[in-house]
């Protein structure tokens, strides 16, 4: 086992160097091509995989993560989000971080592999949180809230204000943005089927983009878990 691995479940001070050390003996160029493509990001990438990026992170303090320089590296980036977004601190605190991260964040896997999980007591404070990020005018922003709702919030509870809050998005024609709502809207399909019905035939064709709403019945279609009479039910829907 490399070293550089030993540190993955102690609590250490780690400083930049050794953290690109870490990552540059646990890398994998054919994994670095691969992210080079899919990842489509301006920011150099070393190859090394979510998982890995996942337990380094155990490692590592907030206060390290943010002191990282921000675009050197992918894996870096992908890193401080993922601390961020798992630092034990009481909401009134955590956002401060949050709203610094969010802020950076310019590609779609960084943006959705640094999802929170709100404690319990705190899950409406997140909630009016995530909401408030759909009219962003910075697109990674709009996502992050829009992902956010979309790992936490898809119950019988929430479902309705979140199909509200879409109507808020400033940013529909954004590439990822739009993918944003249409996975949301595929998965609510599987966790909230008779209100994601309603929402497809009535109001979502006024508010969602042609290309969302298009490509949320296409990954319904794509799905495992939507039925076979509701997939041919999306075909009905087709916006031309």
């Amino acid at each position: 086992m490399p070293r550089c691995v030993r540190i993955l479940f102690t609590k250490c001070i780690m400083n930049y160097s050794q953290l690109l050390d870490a990552l540059k003996q646990n890398s994998d160029e054919r994994h670095n091509q691969f992210n080079n493509v899919i990842v489509n990001s301006g920011v150099r990438t070393i190859g090394c995989t979510i998982p890995f990026v996942r337990r380094l992170a155990k490692s590592v303090t907030t206060e390290e993560a943010e002191s990282f320089p921000v675009h050197d590296c992918y894996e870096a980036d992908l890193l401080r989000g993922i601390v961020v977004a798992s630092c034990k601190l009481p909401f009134a605190e955590k956002i401060v971080h949050l709203n610094a991260f969010v802020q950076t964040i310019e590609n779609w896997a960084v943006c959705d592999s640094s999802t929170v999980k709100p404690p319990r007591s705190e899950r409406e404070l997140y909630f009016a949180y995530f909401c408030d990020m759909l009219p962003s005018d910075k697109p990674f922003v709009c996502r992050y809230g829009i992902v956010n709702l979309m790992s936490g919030y898809l119950d019988g509870e929430h479902i309705g204000k979140i199909f509200a809050q879409l109507s808020k998005i400033a940013q529909w024609g954004q590439y990822y943005v739009d993918m944003g709502v249409a996975w949301l809207l595929a998965t609510a399909m599987c966790k909230c089927r008779d209100e994601t019905v309603s929402y497809m035939e009535g109001e979502a064709r006024n508010i969602v983009s042609k290309f969302a709403y298009n490509k949320a019945l296409q990954k319904m279609r794509d799905s495992y878990r939507v039925s076979d009479a509701d997939k041919q039910w999306t075909y009905s829907l087709r916006m031309v």
